[in-house]
């Protein structure tokens, strides 16, 4: 089943046969062909739709981390439309932990902006982002349906030049799998904690986002460092 959907002989989207059909197509129980079939949602290669069926799932947003991007030029860079649905926008006291993130004192007013962000019109993740509104006098009133990076550029002359992420394997809850378009039963998402810092290296946003497991996927260039210490010696 894998070859088939990795070859494209079953393209992004279409409907696979019923669990019948796929026993008479290969051979093998009812038992195994769900299994199979789990296990192939699981990796992200299916999307199981109750009362509709298995379907072959897109193809995942793969993330560089080397090079730091806003969703909106990741997305653009891959030839997708980005968009952003806003939830909700407010300025509210920071949290020890958000006061820590953004080196702020306990109780510091921060702005809060939480979007729902697409990709040609598809959910790709829920994104609450907390920003120092001392910093950032008049943010709210800004069009915030694009791209943040573009507006703290343009208006405020800030540029994220660096940011550190921390990624989690999360099992969304049903408000949460139903925003993102997924079922509403253990499906998993991707949290990403991101901190943001401007070319001072003064941190300027915290960030978390829930980003679909079956359409979000980080690859990480690792290289063994006594090999380079051997490379450099000789």
């Amino acid at each position: 089943l894998r070859e088939k959907i990795e070859s494209g002989e079953w393209n992004p989207g279409a409907r696979l046969p019923t669990e019948n059909e796929l026993c008479e197509m290969c051979q093998i129980s009812k038992t195994t062909v769900r299994q199979a079939l789990s296990a192939l949602a699981i990796e992200g290669f299916l999307v199981r739709k109750q009362g509709r069926g298995t379907f072959v799932a897109e193809p995942r947003i793969e993330q560089g981390p080397v090079e730091l991007t806003s969703f909106s030029e990741e997305m653009q860079r891959r030839g997708l439309c980005p968009a952003s649905k806003i939830m909700e926008l407010k300025e509210i006291p920071a949290t020890p932990k958000i006061a820590e993130e953004l080196e702020l004192n306990k109780g510091e007013l921060v702005f809060m902006i939480k979007r729902l962000r697409l990709a040609d019109d598809e959910p790709m993740g829920i994104q609450t982002a907390y920003l120092p509104a001392a910093l950032l006098p008049g943010l709210l009133d800004e069009e915030l349906s694009g791209s943040l990076y573009q507006v703290l550029e343009e208006k405020y002359s800030i540029i994220p030049a660096s940011a550190t992420e921390v990624h989690y394997a999360v099992l969304l809850d049903k408000h949460k799998a139903e925003l993102l378009g997924m079922p509403s039963r253990d499906s998993v998402g991707l949290l990403v904690e991101r901190r943001a810092s401007s070319q001072d290296e003064h941190p300027i946003e915290f960030v978390s986002s829930i980003m679909r497991g079956d359409r979000y996927q980080v690859s990480i260039h690792l290289v063994r460092r006594s090999f380079n210490n051997v490379a450099a010696m000789r």
